[in-house]
């Protein structure tokens, strides 16, 4: 998928996605850097509210709903479940859709 349309999709989901829990969420990986090839995922992260509950429950409602919506494989973590020694340059890279 290429990035243009991952964000507009993803924009026209926002909604849906902030109502299941999250509240920022972010487009990296091969998307981003427009080298995505017809059998790459789609690499998100979300932000969530620490005080409001979510768990595991609710991130896989995300990716299940992103992925049936999309019709593509969704690799969904959160910001804090990053790899510790990638983080910095996924956040700098990463596009920001709401």
């Amino acid at each position: 998928m290429k990035q243009v349309e991952a964000i507009s999709q993803l924009k026209r989901l926002a909604p849906t996605v902030r109502a299941m829990g999250a509240t920022g969420l972010y487009v990296f990986g091969s998307t981003v850097r427009d080298e995505a090839t017809p059998t790459s995922d789609l690499d998100l992260f979300i932000d969530y509210d620490p005080t409001e509950k979510f768990s595991l429950i609710e991130l896989i409602g995300i990716q299940q709903f992103l992925e049936q919506e999309l019709s593509i494989a969704v690799d969904l973590t959160t910001r804090n479940s990053l790899h510790p020694m990638l983080r910095g340059d996924i956040e700098r890279s990463a596009l920001r859709v709401f």
